[in-house]
């Protein structure tokens, strides 16, 4: 049975208190990871047991060009980490493990291609299915099984790849004309998507069972698993036709889907991270936030010292309680609600203050 750890506890019961007071010491310490600029839409996950974060993206400073795969580490900075013979093109790095192996997508002359790496080990080429031409890689586990898709004439297709980089087809539903892989837990259990007549629905392939399409808050009609934790729980989005409208949802393996509600600042919500204790951690209302069985909804702008920092968006927590989280400077005067779509993007790891 997992146990909740020592700062989570003390956040909790911060959090029941109805927030941290001007007297009482910040749960969470920030730990600038790296800059980014705002071009090719930024993509940041993580963090690893060891507070690493995947990144595709370009660092402020860097100069010109495309999105680059990188790690940030905390007192280490930024290490690129370029696609199998991929030169100087375009790369992303969309997960990482405990142990520092990474997946991700590069650009080849003829299409996307998925790829695998460790510090010591090298990069490989993740090949797409028999037939396919394209590939990505979104999630890796702790044994080193990743997963994403292969596409090719037949459309889109979920796609698990053991440790030797051999892709398998993961069991398509009836109806689905395209399915996406977007997580693998350390027991195999897997988070995504399946897109049906009925718009794009969250589903979960437990290991050995057949998929099941997750349930959707009422009155909405789409929907996303983004990510699996080792009990099996799944977290996303369940959305409007539109998918204007989303609320942050955490569902149990049976499917059930529990609303987690959302911030000031607005009525739309996501969950994009969540560790094995069923901790949960995405964007609502502009604001990054931590939710918790004990405490509920939290803004993670208000269990920092306070700054002209805005936190925005968290997108991933690991089970010591570290938080990868992306923010901006606030405009002079206030908040300024468009700062956030010209500043840097600066990036985090949110600590406990006491572990």
């Amino acid at each position: 049975m997992s146990r909740a750890s020592p700062a989570a506890l003390v956040a909790a019961l911060l959090f029941a208190a109805g927030g941290v007071s001007a007297q009482t010491a910040p749960p969470y310490t920030l730990v600038e990871l790296g800059t980014l600029t705002q071009a090719h839409a930024p993509v940041v996950r993580g963090p690893n047991g060891r507070g690493q974060a995947g990144v595709g993206g370009r660092e402020v400073g860097a100069g010109v060009g495309g999105r680059r795969g990188l790690v940030l580490e905390p007192g280490a900075g930024a290490r690129r980490m370029p696609g199998p013979g991929a030169g100087d093109q375009p790369a992303t790095v969309f997960g990482i493990n405990d142990d520092g192996a990474y997946v991700g997508s590069t650009n080849t002359a003829t299409a996307v291609r998925a790829f695998a790496g460790s510090r010591t080990g090298g990069v490989r080429e993740l090949v797409p299915l028999p037939g396919d031409t394209a590939s990505v890689a979104f999630g890796i586990n702790s044994l080193g099984q990743a997963v994403g898709f292969s596409s090719g004439a037949k459309g889109e297709r979920a796609v698990v790849w053991d440790t030797s980089g051999t892709p398998g087809a993961l069991p398509s539903l009836d109806g689905a004309m395209a399915t996406r892989a977007n997580d693998i837990s350390s027991r195999g259990d897997v988070a995504g998507v399946a897109t049906l007549e009925a718009g794009r629905q969250p589903v979960l392939w437990l290991r050995g069972q057949a998929p099941r399409t997750l349930d959707l808050i009422g009155g909405d009609t789409n929907g996303e698993a983004v990510t699996v934790n080792a009990r099996g729980e799944a977290v996303g989005y369940s959305g409007s036709a539109t998918g204007m409208a989303r609320h942050a949802v955490v569902w149990a393996p049976n499917g059930e889907a529990t609303s987690l509600g959302g911030l000031p600042g607005g009525p739309s919500s996501e969950a994009l991270g969540t560790n094995d204790d069923g901790s949960v951690v995405g964007t609502a209302g502009g604001h990054a936030f931590l939710w918790t069985r004990q405490g509920g909804m939290q803004d993670l702008n208000d269990l920092v010292a306070p700054s002209r920092l805005v936190l925005t968006k968290a997108t991933g927590i690991n089970n010591a309680g570290d938080i990868v989280v992306l923010g901006h400077e606030a405009a002079a005067g206030g908040h300024d609600e468009h700062a956030g779509h010209t500043s840097p993007v600066r990036i985090f790891l949110m600590r406990p203050a006491r572990r």
